[in-house]
C-alpha cells in the first residue's frame, strides 16, 4: 500500500499535507471511501473533496488545502488517469488458444498472445505479441492484428485488413465491411461495384463499441495513429483519418473524407463525400459539413458555418419576436397594413 510520499514522486508532484498517509484506492469524490485518492479540477471540487473521507486528492498545483493531504501537479486529469492505471491495472487473460478457438493452421498466432472462446482466424492471419483476440472475434484471411493490441468480444476484422501495435477495440466493431458502392445500370438496378481494398489502422489507436470501418473500393481506408474513435461512429469506404483525431459518439463520414491531424468531430455531425477536415479543425455537435473545413476552424450548425457567425445568427433569431412587434409598430404607425 503506497504512501501520499510515495505517489508523490510517481507522479512528480509536490507534496503538502501529510506524506505517511496511506492510499489503498483510487474514487470518485461523490463516492470515495477512506483511503482513496481523488482528483478536483478546480477549488469548488475541492471543497466537496474536503467534505469527504478521502486520503489525498490530486490538484493543480495553485489549489491548497488545510484540510486535506494534496498532490499538487502541472495536469491533474492526467495525472490521476496515472493513478488509476497504478491501482486498478486492467486484467489480460492468459496466453494460448481457447479450446473452443477454430484458428488456422495457416495462421501466425504469437506464443505471448491470447484467442478467446469460440474465436476464428482464418488462413494467413497475423496475431502479433501479447495480443489478445477476444471470444467470439473473426479474423479474415490475411487480417493482422499488432503487438499489445486487444480485441474485445465480438470483433469482426474482414480479410487483408490491418491493426497497429498497441491498440483498444471494443465490443461489436466491424473493420473491413463492403463500402456503400453501387452504379445504376440501363434498368435502373443497384449493380454493387466490388469493394477490393483494405483498412489499415496505425498504431495506439481505439475504436469504440459497435463502430463500423468500411473498406476501401480500392486502395485503402486509413486510420492514424493515436487517433480515438467514439462509440456508433461510421467511417466510409477510402476516407484517410489522420494522427491524434478525436471522433465523437455518431458521427458519420461518407466515401472518401479527409481528417487532418488534430481535428476534433463531435457528436451526430455529418460529413458529405469527398471533402478535407483541415488540420486542428472543430466541428460542434449536429453539424451538417458540406464543404471544405479549413485549418483551425470551428463549424457549427446545419448547414455549418464558422462558428462565431453561427453564434451571431442564433443571438439574433432570439430577438426576432421583438422585432416583429416593432416592425408592426412601425407599420401602424405609418398607416400600412
Amino acid at each position: 500500500m503506497p504512501t501520499a510520499r510515495e505517489l508523490a514522486t510517481f507522479l512528480q508532484a509536490d507534496l503538502a499535507g501529510d506524506p505517511e498517509v496511506d492510499v489503498r484506492d483510487v474514487g470518485a469524490i461523490d463516492s470515495a471511501k477512506a483511503g482513496d485518492a481523488v482528483f478536483a479540477l478546480d477549488a469548488k471540487y475541492l471543497a466537496l473533496a474536503e467534505q469527504g473521507p478521502a486520503a489525498v486528492v490530486v490538484v493543480p498545483r495553485a489549489l491548497s488545502s488545510a484540510h486535506k493531504t494534496l498532490l499538487r501537479v502541472d495536469d491533474a486529469r492526467l495525472s490521476f488517469a496515472r493513478l488509476v492505471e497504478k491501482f486498478r491495472p486492467v486484467e489480460r487473460p492468459l496466453p494460448g488458444i481457447h479450446a473452443t478457438a477454430v484458428v488456422s493452421r495457416e495462421a501466425r498466432v504469437a506464443k505471448t498472445a491470447s484467442v478467446g472462446a469460440f474465436a476464428v482466424v482464418e488462413a494467413g492471419a497475423e496475431v502479433g505479441e501479447r495480443a489478445v483476440v477476444g471470444p467470439h472475434c473473426v479474423l479474415g484471411a490475411r487480417a493482422a492484428v499488432g503487438d499489445d493490441t486487444v480485441l474485445a468480444a465480438n470483433v469482426t476484422i474482414y480479410r487483408e485488413c490491418r491493426l497497429g501495435a498497441r491498440c483498444l477495440v471494443h465490443a461489436g466493431v466491424v473493420v473491413g465491411s463492403d463500402g456503400f458502392g453501387f452504379t445504376p445500370d440501363a434498368k435502373g438496378n443497384h449493380v454493387k461495384v466490388p469493394q477490393v481494398g483494405n483498412v489499415v489502422v496505425g498504431d495506439d489507436v481505439e475504436i469504440g463499441a459497435n463502430t463500423t470501418i468500411d473498406r476501401a473500393t480500392l486502395g485503402s481506408t486509413t486510420i492514424g495513429d493515436g487517433t480515438k474513435l467514439d462509440n456508433l461512429v461510421q467511417v466510409g469506404h477510402n476516407c484517410r483519418i489522420g494522427k491524434r483525431v478525436i471522433v465523437a459518439s455518431q458521427v458519420g463520414l461518407s466515401g472518401s473524407v479527409t481528417v487532418c491531424d488534430g481535428a476534433i468531430l463531435l457528436g451526430q455531425s455529418g460529413y458529405a463525400g469527398h471533402l478535407t477536415i483541415g488540420e486542428r479543425a472543430i466541428v460542434m455537435p449536429q453539424s451538417g459539413i458540406s464543404g471544405d473545413v479549413p485549418p483551425g476552424t470551428a463549424m457549427f450548425g446545419s448547414p455549418a458555418v464558422p462558428r462565431m457567425e453561427r453564434e451571431r445568427i442564433w443571438l439574433a433569431s432570439r430577438k426576432l419576436p421583438e422585432l416583429l412587434k416593432r416592425v408592426k409598430a412601425l407599420e401602424k404607425k405609418l398607416g400600412g397594413e
